[in-house]
């Protein structure tokens, strides 16, 4: 069997219409959720990229092996889900972001890749289409590519690569495995002008009235970058944008299915949709993402899951983890996994059974005062030092207001999610009658015994997963 992953990067469950979106239009996304499983509440392992890939790629949850950072790249020595494909017999074929292995490891594991860096930018024709990193104000809100750009995006590129491979398949070469982590729909938010301009903001929500009980670091993000007196038909203009960008996605998506189809190859490929985490795209006032944010925008993701023989349109109602996906896989093609991790195989849900309904989620994130090695606002990301660039409010924020991006735990159950900050910023939401998390219930004497119940079940966690005893013997 081939498999495709398909991974956006920043992308939330709830801009896809098959979680619920009344406004967005993303018809391939749609499709396989009818045609394959869709998970309805899947959650990332950490709400920034490199951490997340990270867990992603080892079924570590990312406190196991410090997987923290944005600087800190898988190794060598590391277990490696893409190792046990390649030794089944796959060949592996990488397009578009990388941010997980570092140099050795890519060198081992990737057979095909695209040449396109995402981040650099193409020239072809006077057209750029490349993420800018200079900005004229802190919303990264940005103005539109042309339309005539579609095809220079890198992610165009990475897509167009893969359903070259797709179409140059033939029998009797080694399965494919194709693992496509598209830079959209990151911020900044910038896309052609059909996509730009595909919805109205007058459609998305507006602001909730009251944040006074949202944590402090979520106001210091607003004053950093100075989106305090911001209008908010700005921030609906960006969640319109980012509705864009997903339905550019799924556009993109939409091309790897069609190569499927007309090749015949669609009857013997398991196609897997997810995220690394996602993005507040407005909401809430707020702009991309926070390493210590932990509300649903950021750490709900979609899971979508065609195999053959998998029971079509089955949808599972109870929680997943995104680092699951590699054990599922594995289970499939009856791969032993041979180091110690803490996915769990969603092979009998493909086949129609429900979750498990005890079961509980964990979310990791931030940093810790002690680490300053770990925080974004050092020397390897000095390009984002100088004002009017994108990032340079959030490495400001994390030099003088480090207590805001303290580390946190996440802990989601059927109905109740609490998060626990070193900074004692703790929040604690029930999900069933407030899905929006405006409610903090944290310091409600009410919920005293729930509180000490939930943060026991946490330590307890931590206890059982603060570390891994390698497999093999060493004498």
């Amino acid at each position: 069997m081939h498999y495709i992953f398909y991974y956006p990067d920043e992308m939330r469950a709830k801009s896809l219409s098959c979680y619920g979106n009344e406004v967005v239009k993303t018809p391939n996304f749609d499709r396989l959720a009818r045609e394959g499983v869709l998970f309805e509440n899947n959650y990332t392992q950490h709400p920034v990229c490199l951490a997340s890939r990270c867990a992603l790629m080892t079924g570590w949850y990312p406190h196991v092996q410090g997987f923290r950072t944005l600087q800190y790249y898988m190794q060598p020595w590391h277990p490696n889900f893409l190792r046990y494909i390649k030794e089944a017999g796959y060949q592996i074929h990488l397009y578009g972001k990388n941010h997980v292995f570092c140099d050795d490891v890519w060198k081992e594991l990737i057979e095909f890749e695209s040449d396109v860096d995402p981040h650099s930018g193409i020239q072809n024709d006077k057209k750029n289409a490349g993420m800018r990193f200079a900005c004229d104000d802190y919303t990264m809100l940005d103005d539109p590519y042309p339309d005539d750009a579609l095809e220079y995006i890198p992610d165009t590129i990475h897509i167009n690569n893969a359903v070259q491979a797709i179409r140059e398949y033939k029998e009797g070469d080694k399965p494919l495995f194709i693992f496509l982590p598209t830079f959209y729909p990151h911020a900044p938010y910038r896309i052609t002008e059909q996509y730009h301009n595909m919805y109205d903001p007058a459609d998305t929500p507006v602001l909730p009235p009251d944040l006074q009980g949202k944590p402090e670091f979520q106001a210091l993000i607003r004053k950093y970058r100075e989106l305090g007196d911001t209008d908010e038909q700005v921030f609906r203009k960006i969640h319109a944008v980012y509705l864009g960008m997903c339905s550019y996605c799924d556009m993109l998506l939409g091309r790897v299915l069609d190569a499927l189809d007309e090749t015949g190859l669609a009857s013997d490929t398991t196609v897997v949709v997810s995220s690394d985490h996602g993005d507040w795209a407005g909401d809430y006032g707020l702009v991309e993402k926070w390493p210590s944010g932990m509300d649903d925008d950021l750490t709900k993701v979609p899971l979508l899951i065609r195999s053959p023989g998998c029971k079509a349109g089955h949808r599972v109602s109870e929680l997943t983890e995104t680092f699951d996906i590699f054990p599922t896989i594995c289970d499939l093609e009856g791969i032993e996994i041979r180091h110690d991790q803490f996915g769990h195989s969603l092979k009998d849900q493909l086949n129609g059974a429900p979750g498990d309904p005890e079961r509980v989620v964990y979310c990791e994130g931030g940093y810790d005062t002690r680490e300053p090695h770990a925080f974004e606002g050092t020397n390897k990301f000095n390009m984002f030092m100088k004002e009017k660039t994108i990032y340079y409010p959030k490495m400001q924020q994390q030099i003088h207001s480090p207590e805001s991006v303290a580390r946190c735990v996440m802990s989601r159950d059927s109905r109740y999610k609490l998060t626990v900050r070193s900074s004692g910023e703790n929040e604690l939401y029930d999900m069933q009658t407030d899905p929006d998390e405006l409610h903090n219930l944290y310091g409600n004497p009410d919920y005293q015994d729930l509180i000490n119940k939930l943060q026991l079940r946490t330590l307890t966690w931590m206890v059982h997963t603060s570390d891994v005893v390698p497999w093999e013997n060493h004498k």
